[in-house]
Formats: C-alpha cells, sequence, structure tokens
C-alpha cells in the first residue's frame, strides 16, 4: 500500500512538472520532499477518502459472515485445544493407572510368596511336631528319627515287638556317617540288639524291616561266627557282632520318617 502510494505521488509529480513545462513555467522547489509530499497529500486525500468511504460502506452481511467465520475458527480452535487437554489428561491417568497396577501387581505377587512361604514353615513345624508326638521318645539323628534304650534289657524278638509297638523298627544303619552320628549317643561298653539277622539263611544278613541284604555292616574283628546258633546282631563300641537271639540286651529302634 504504502509503494502504491509513493509511486502515485511520484508519477503526479512528473506529470505536474511536464504540465509546467508545457506552460514554460519553471518546475523549481526550494524544499522537494516537503512540497512534493504536500503536493501529493493534497491530491491524493480525496481518493483515500474514497477508499476509505469505500471500506467503511462494505455490504453488512458481508461483515457477518467474515464475523461468523473468526467466531467459528477460534471456537474451533478452543474445542481442539481443549479435547487435547484432556487427552494429555487421559493419557496420564492412563500411565499412572498402568503404573499403579503394575505397584500392585508386584506387591500381590510378593505377599503370595511371603505366605506360601509362611505356610511350608507351618507344614514343616507341624510335621515335626506330630512326629515327636507319634514317636514319643525318639530323637533325630541325622537323617532319622531313633529310639535308644537306654535302661531296659530285652532279647532280640522281645525288643523287636518293642519297637513296632512304638511305630518304628529295630535300626538297620545306612552307612558309617549315620553309624558314627548314633554311636556318640550310645552309652559306651553297651550292647545294643540291630534289626539285622540272617535267620532265613545262614551267613545271609538281611535288614529285618526291608527283607533285603543289610544296607552296611561293620564286623567287629573275627565276626560273623558263622555259628548256627550266632543268627542276630548287636551293636558294641561302634562294631557289630553276631550272636545267638535270645540274650538280653538294649535295643535301637528306628521309625520310617526321615527329615529331608
Amino acid at each position: 500500500m504504502k509503494f502504491g502510494i509513493a509511486l502515485l505521488c511520484g508519477l503526479l509529480a512528473l506529470h505536474s512538472c511536464e504540465v509546467l513545462a508545457d506552460t514554460e513555467t519553471a518546475c523549481l522547489l526550494k524544499d522537494p520532499p516537503i512540497q512534493c509530499g504536500g503536493f501529493c497529500l493534497s491530491v491524493l486525500t480525496p481518493v483515500l477518502n474514497h477508499l476509505t468511504i469505500a471500506q467503511d460502506h462494505r455490504n453488512p452481511s458481508d461483515l457477518n459472515k467474515s464475523n461468523e467465520v473468526l467466531v467459528r475458527q477460534y471456537t474451533m480452535e478452543t474445542q481442539l485445544a481443549a479435547m487435547q487437554e484432556k487427552q494429555a489428561s487421559f493419557e496420564n491417568s492412563l500411565d499412572n493407572t498402568s503404573l499403579q497396577n503394575n505397584i500392585l501387581g508386584q506387591n500381590f505377587t510378593e505377599r503370595q510368596d511371603y505366605l506360601e512361604s509362611q505356610l511350608s514353615a507351618l507344614q514343616e513345624a507341624f510335621f515335626r511336631v506330630e512326629t515327636k508326638i507319634k514317636y514319643l521318645g525318639f530323637e533325630q539323628i541325622g537323617s532319622k528319627y531313633f529310639y535308644i534304650e537306654k535302661v531296659t534289657e530285652r532279647n532280640w524278638s522281645s525288643a523287636s515287638k518293642s519297637c513296632r509297638n512304638m511305630g518304628g523298627h529295630l535300626a538297620d544303619i545306612k552307612d558309617q556317617e549315620e553309624l558314627n552320628a548314633i554311636q556318640a549317643n550310645l552309652k559306651k561298653d553297651t550292647h545294643y540288639w540291630l534289626g539285622i539277622n540272617d535267620l532265613s539263611k545262614e551267613g545271609e544278613f538281611l535288614s529285618m524291616p526291608s527283607g533285603k541284604e543289610a544296607p552296611f555292616l561293620k564286623w567287629a574283628s573275627g565276626r560273623p561266627t558263622q555259628l548256627n546258633t550266632s543268627n542276630c546282631v548287636f551293636l558294641y563300641n561302634g562294631e557289630m557282632y553276631d550272636y545267638p537271639c535270645n540274650y538280653s540286651f538294649r535295643f535301637i529302634c528306628q521309625t520310617e520318617e526321615e527329615n529331608e
């Protein structure tokens, strides 16, 4: 607009100078910018007024339509901004919910693991108490429960019956480690019947509870004797002896229960 006005002023000034030249009047200006500017302004004022009037007298319906478009555009932009804000808030809410669900799930899993471990510990404690009640007088030695008779002496058959009445059987030792653990609880220089014999076949020493070959034998020097009358085995100072079953000794019982 400014460029157009300047161009128009220039053209008018040029035209005025040409007119003055034609009338043989000198076109001399003491202050060209000011004088030309005032001249241009006086000439262009009616034109500018006409443009302003034309602008002010535009069709009212066109103005209304323009205003409606602007209002609608503003409204849509406002609604869009509000929707974007709601979307961001919803996404935030989803993230928070997901995080809370993860935390709750983790806490639930940890609590479940804790409760399961507590239940397992209670079951183990209950099993031990139940075993102690069931096998009153038995004590844990190694992985098994044994009863060591400390007073009464019985023959092998009677000792075997006493163990059965208590819910166990005469002991058959499984290895040297178990023998050492048991021997640490026995009285020195004392005989204790075990659940091993060769009553079925001479020289074939079997475990009474399983009916199979004894899992572990640690004979004393010169044993077994190979005598038909020495069919039952006792333990004495960590070594085993075959001896007649009708003699009365103390005895060792064991249960089928094992502490895992």
